[in-house]
């Protein structure tokens, strides 16, 4: 988390992006291994999908938790499938 946090300048970002990591993390991992069937690779998805997530703190910010997660789901889901394709 601390790489994901070294991105971020303000202070109020890197709480509200902890607060996102901490509450998300580990259904989006399990969004991406149920997709993959594979640890190793449902982690890279996870992580590539917080780097992806740090460009959207604004946008999460304006919504309310339910709507960040679907977001969040989504963009899981996305990358979990594109690498799903990718692989076979």
């Amino acid at each position: 988390m601390f790489q994901y946090l070294s991105l971020l300048d303000a202070e109020e970002e890197k709480e509200f992006f902890t607060q996102i990591y901490d509450t998300y993390k580990d259904e989006m991992f399990y969004t991406a291994y149920l997709i993959l069937r594979n640890k190793l690779d449902a982690e890279d998805i996870v992580q590539d999908t917080f780097l992806t997530l740090i460009s959207y703190l604004d946008h999460l910010k304006e919504n309310t938790p339910q709507k960040n997660w679907n977001f969040i789901v989504t963009i899981v889901k996305n990358k979990s499938f594109n690498y799903y394709k990718k692989r076979k």
